[in-house]
């Protein structure tokens, strides 16, 4: 080997010795930055989950926040309407507070001031439906005494039409017809009929003297006029007529 070629040798390892040094300074310069970079990146994600966290604990307290503020009111407007049911004059029906009653019940609020009110709302209600019971009750009684009373007047009032219409009958003959049509509802021809002079007393009565239905009703057709009314009637146990009172009206 001549001398240039010696030196040229020397020139080539030179140049890539350095062209070496400066691809790993540049591998290292890469790397630094790689690392840089995931050091940022790692603050940020730290940052943005602390961040998260935060934000999610802040959004859990604001919901407990506004639980309790609508339980509160829920406790309070529950208070408000136990008291109304409580209320004498309260204006609503039995079926209305009961369903009143059941709606909060159902929300299930567990507060001791709401529950004592419930329980004296229900003994309240309790009271209030064995007097609706009492009530029913009684008038159940009065209808059935007024149907009685109806049924019993318009037996009278039929009875007495027998009387009225002998008194009016247009001639004898159609008296005599009505007479027998009449006889039927008695239990006999003889059947009393008693004529009420006066009542006086404890219920004290005077009578004319006593005739038979058979010749108070021939009377009847005789003088055509009838001015009196039924005061009592008795039956037998097949509903014929054994007794019969008349007043003057």
């Amino acid at each position: 080997m001549n001398y240039n070629s010696f030196t040229y040798q020397i020139l080539i390892d030179k140049i890539s010795y350095k062209l070496e040094k400066l691809i790993k300074m540049k591998k290292h310069e890469i790397q630094l930055k790689h690392f840089h970079w995931s050091k940022l990146i790692a603050l940020v994600l730290v940052f943005t989950v602390a961040l998260g966290g935060s934000s999610c604990k802040s959004k859990k307290k604001i919901a407990a926040e506004k639980a309790a503020i609508e339980l509160a009111n829920q406790i309070a407007q529950a208070k408000a309407s136990l008291t109304d049911l409580l209320r004498n004059d309260n204006p609503k029906t039995y079926e209305e507070k009961i369903a009143e009653l059941k709606r909060i019940k159902d929300m299930q609020l567990r507060d001791p001031e709401v529950e004592q009110l419930i329980d004296q709302v229900e003994t309240k209600l309790s009271a209030e439906y064995q007097e609706i019971l009492r009530k029913q009750k009684e008038e159940k009684k009065r209808q059935e005494l007024e149907a009685q009373r109806l049924k019993k007047q318009a037996e009278i009032d039929n009875i007495n039409a027998h009387f009225i219409n002998i008194a009016q009958a247009a001639n004898a003959a159609e008296a005599n017809v009505r007479i027998q049509q009449t006889l039927t509802y008695y239990a006999s021809p003889e059947v009393p009929v008693l004529l009420i002079i006066n009542i006086y007393g404890d219920n004290q009565k005077d009578y004319d003297k006593p005739t038979t239905i058979d010749h108070y009703l021939n009377y009847l057709k005789d003088v055509k006029k009838y001015n009196r009314q039924i005061e009592s009637i008795k039956f037998d146990e097949n509903h014929k007529i054994i007794e019969i009172e008349l007043i003057k009206k």
